[in-house]
């Protein structure tokens, strides 16, 4: 009895033992935004919060990650190619354009100007015309990485706006490896309907290159047919469900927090 109780134990603890070695370690992430730049560089300088801003614009915000699978870096960026705006007067409005070079707002012609003008400014309303970007960076004993690359371009009748407190990387199915949320809004003033993009990148366990999966919300903006629906496309269909869960959820909450769009 008492050997046949010894070989029990001895067989349970050797299942606890297997079951702690399968267990994955957790995914550890955190954000870093341009007012902890100087921190960030300081522990990551190998990346640095200015990476490739001369060809790809201001480093916005960037999620740094710990993962079974190594450490990555998720790099918002958003490059800002001609910014305007309306100010508006007791008389009319003035129309101004940013001059990079001067670092000042200048009287756009053909708009009123602030001279002419009555009162002080009631409103402003700003336009600007800005490309996105977001890199996905893995590091390794060889460096740096990129392993995927997001880009968005905008223009004058469209807005692309990243959606930041539902961009971030977690690992929804425990498998040990990360996934990359990464959410924005397209505006736009025309009719047709206004896309909220939520992109789903995974990598395997040894990552060269990122797979993407999408989700697409249409918000109607005019059209007499239109109605608000999400479109997937196959391999967000072919995505983990505890993964496909979260993606859904982040559409969900951007609906309820924008429930007249």
């Amino acid at each position: 009895m008492r050997k046949q109780t010894l070989l029990a134990t001895t067989i349970l603890l050797m299942l606890v033992a297997q079951g702690g070695f399968a267990q994955k370690a957790a995914v550890l992430t955190k954000i870093f935004y341009p007012k902890d730049s100087v921190q960030f560089t300081a522990l990551h300088g190998e990346v640095g919060f200015g990476y490739r801003s001369r060809e790809y614009g201001k480093t916005t915000m960037v999620i740094c990650c710990t993962s079974e699978a190594g450490r990555f870096y998720m790099v918002f960026k958003k490059d800002i190619r001609h910014l305007s705006r309306m100010v508006e007067f007791e008389n009319g409005y003035a129309g101004e354009v940013f001059s990079f070079a001067s670092k000042q707002w200048e009287h756009e012609e053909g708009t009123g100007s602030r001279h002419e003008l009555k009162g002080e400014p009631k409103d402003t309303v700003v336009y600007s015309i800005h490309n996105l970007r977001c890199l996905i960076l893995k590091k390794s004993a060889a460096g740096i990485t990129e392993v995927a690359r997001f880009q968005d371009y905008g223009n004058e009748v469209y807005w692309p706006e990243f959606d930041y407190p539902s961009c971030s990387i977690s690992d929804e199915d425990r498998d040990g490896l990360p996934e990359f949320y990464l959410s924005y809004m397209g505006n736009s003033d025309g009719l047709d309907a206004k896309p909220y993009k939520q992109l789903v990148y995974t990598v395997g366990a040894a990552p060269t290159a990122a797979v993407k999966a999408k989700a697409t919300a249409y918000y109607p903006a005019g059209n007499e047919d239109d109605v608000y629906r999400v479109e997937y496309d196959q391999r967000w269909k072919q995505l983990p469900a505890p993964v496909r869960g979260k993606s859904k959820r982040l559409i969900d909450r951007h609906r309820s927090a924008n429930p007249s769009e």
